[in-house]
């Protein structure tokens, strides 16, 4: 009798030390790097290869900016990122309307003044990048423009559209966009994250791409 208790001790143990080893084995690296901003409950995920910019460069590079009203808007960021499989990718890549051969990630989340959280429609959302809803609704003429998906957005801790589309951009090469701009349940925050690239590199990586707008989530504060 202790012979067998011997016995299944260590057979358990074995079994024990064969499971952990394919538990072990089966994890592997992490494929993508988990992107978070916790006070607003704001988080995506990309490819762990990926090569980021930081809050710090973005706001660098538009600290620059000699546009009207362009201190008081980032002034108003609590935070921003952005992602691209290219390490040649930089903050002026990011701001820019022209199409690039390599995806870009892009998240900000900013407060509202309150002299715009009444202002703001779903319209307005739309419209953060391009005049989208003028060019849907065919009141103003879009370059090579074709609405591939519109809809809305609802998550807990906010709401507002997610429209894809491609267009003709400033270096006339065909450009798909991908974007979520929602606002919290106050109105007094905005979420924007958009996926980008030329038209060819979007199908090439439309796969990945989707995966990390499908992740994007907002929990709220």
């Amino acid at each position: 009798m202790i012979l067998n208790l011997k016995r299944s001790k260590t057979l358990q143990i074995s079994i024990l030390a064969l499971s952990l080893i394919l538990i072990s084995s089966g994890c592997g690296n992490p494929t993508n790097e988990f992107v978070s901003f916790k006070e607003d409950g704001v988080y995506f995920t990309v490819p762990t290869e990926w090569h980021a910019i930081s809050n710090q460069e973005l706001s660098d590079y538009e600290a620059k900016s000699t546009d009207a009203g362009a201190a008081e808007r980032l002034a108003a960021v609590k935070w921003q990122v952005a992602y691209s499989p290219s390490p040649n990718i930089k903050p002026t890549d990011v701001f820019s309307i022209a199409a690039k051969e390599s995806p870009i990630v892009f998240l900000r989340i900013r407060n509202l003044y309150p002299s715009e959280v009444n202002a703001v429609s779903f319209n307005a959302l739309r419209d953060i990048v391009v005049p989208l809803s003028s060019w849907i609704d065919g009141s103003l003429a879009a370059p090579k423009f074709t609405l591939l998906d519109d809809q809305n957005f609802n998550d807990k801790g906010a709401t507002g559209k997610r429209s894809v589309f491609s267009f003709a951009a400033s270096n006339d090469k065909l450009e798909t966009i991908n974007q979520t701009v929602a606002l919290s349940p106050d109105r007094t925050v905005l979420y924007v994250l958009i996926v980008r690239c030329s038209a060819t590199c979007y199908t090439q990586n439309q796969s990945t791409l989707d995966k990390i707008t499908d992740s994007f989530t907002i929990r709220g504060r």
